[in-house]
């Protein structure tokens, strides 16, 4: 009796431990959602340019749920306007262009009160990819013992104290766009292997209205090994009654296809939360991607 009773209290001290890492996982993916609910995007002037001379790119980037309207800047090059409390997440951002032959190069982006902007030069033809990269950046967010939310960057802030629901993770996010110039090339889209990311079949340059469009997610270089869901949004929402979100799923390798009927700029977004591992003192590690589109018609 004594053997089976010690045997009954240690499987009901595995099973609430267990409950205990489940509730404190779906904790971390309800804070991680709310945390991640405003959209980033890089809007550029033209994504398809020709000619036999250097062409430019006007690019705007925001964060921003308001679809292409800006909100609040998404970069800085320091002589922009002084962005006070997001200034430190600006520092640990990474604005990258790859061109059509592989090479990489920085954006200067410069903020103003609702956007940032940065121009670009392009005349070598093929395709760019143009992206703000957030790596990996710890943040800690709880519920205050008044129940209002409350959140710190970086792993150096204190929790206060009565405060429940804390959550500790990184969040990284890629934000993108393609521009190409004369003949588009896929030496650009090919994988970084840092974080998710936007691969497929179709080239994000050419897209047009009632077309079969197939893409793929990588994560971390490889496909996706997960079903996902991916949010295509298009602009102008702030025109809109409704928002008209169109979701789609993807397959057990990260790919999915999709038709628009309607012309214009789209936001496709798409999430990965992966939990962290015992001992690492992160709950949960968040990805985000956020890429750009044009659709042409035909």
């Amino acid at each position: 009796m004594l053997i089976n009773a010690t045997k009954t209290l240690t499987q009901l001290k595995q099973i609430m431990k267990n409950t205990m890492k489940t509730l404190t996982l779906i904790t971390a993916l309800f804070f991680s959602l709310s945390v991640s609910a405003h959209e980033r995007f890089i809007l550029p002037s033209h994504t398809v340019l020709s000619g036999d001379k250097t062409q430019s790119v006007s690019h705007t980037a925001s964060i921003s749920n308001a679809i292409f309207h800006g909100d609040r800047p998404l970069g800085n090059n320091d002589k922009g306007i002084e962005t006070k409390n997001l200034s430190m997440l600006f520092k640990r951002l990474q604005t990258v262009v790859i061109g059509p032959d592989g090479t990489s190069s920085k954006l200067s982006w410069q903020a103003f009160s609702r956007f940032s902007v940065a121009d670009m030069q392009v005349e070598q033809s093929g395709t760019y990819r143009i992206a703000i990269v957030q790596p990996n950046t710890p943040m800690t967010t709880f519920k205050k013992s008044d129940g209002s939310f409350g959140r710190f960057f970086g792993d150096k802030g204190v929790v206060p104290e009565k405060a429940t629901n804390v959550v500790r993770r990184t969040t990284a996010s890629r934000v993108e766009t393609y521009v190409s110039f004369n003949e588009p090339n896929r030496v650009s889209l090919k994988p970084t292997g840092q974080g998710l990311e936007l691969a497929g079949e179709s080239h994000p340059n050419d897209l047009f209205t009632n077309e079969l469009i197939s893409f793929q997610l990588h994560f971390q270089g490889a496909p996706l090994n997960e079903v996902t869901e991916v949010k295509l949004v298009q602009g102008a929402t702030r025109h809109r009654n409704q928002r008209d979100e169109k979701i789609i799923k993807t397959d057990a390798q990260g790919r999915f296809s999709l038709t628009i009927k309607q012309a214009g700029f789209y936001l496709l977004s798409a999430n990965v939360d992966v939990e962290g591992q015992t001992g690492s003192g992160i709950d949960i590690h968040h990805y985000g991607l956020y890429a750009t589109l044009e659709v042409f018609p035909q």
